[in-house]
């Protein structure tokens, strides 16, 4: 299995970020990264035992339009896993902010 540089991933995907910007003019694009899921956690202040667990998208590309949300989908490796629209439904999206941590944001606020 070939080691990927996350560092190079993350420049790749923001140059495609910055390229939705240029080509759809939407009125804002984030890079985002997956926080891993925990799942078990003992001990008091000092933890005995914390086990993750890691989602098989790794990084988000989310295009804000005026009328939705288009997310694109990413595999730790840079590999695309497909795309979805939402509605601008706010509860989705704040729900998958608070599983994300943002990587890059366009235009910078």
């Amino acid at each position: 299995m070939m080691m990927v540089n996350q560092k190079n991933v993350v420049k790749s995907l923001i140059h495609f970020a910055k390229r939705e910007l240029r080509e759809k003019k939407p009125l804002g694009v984030m890079v985002l990264r997956m926080r891993n899921e925990k799942i078990i956690s003992e001990g008091g202040p000092l933890k005995i035992l914390s086990m993750s667990q890691a989602s098989p998208i790794h990084y988000l590309v989310e295009v804000n339009y005026e009328n939705h949300f288009r997310l694109y989908y990413y595999s730790k490796e840079g590999i695309s896993l497909g795309t979805q629209n939402l509605e601008l439904d706010e509860r989705p999206i704040q729900k998958l902010h608070k599983l994300t941590v943002i990587e890059y944001r366009f235009p910078n606020q």
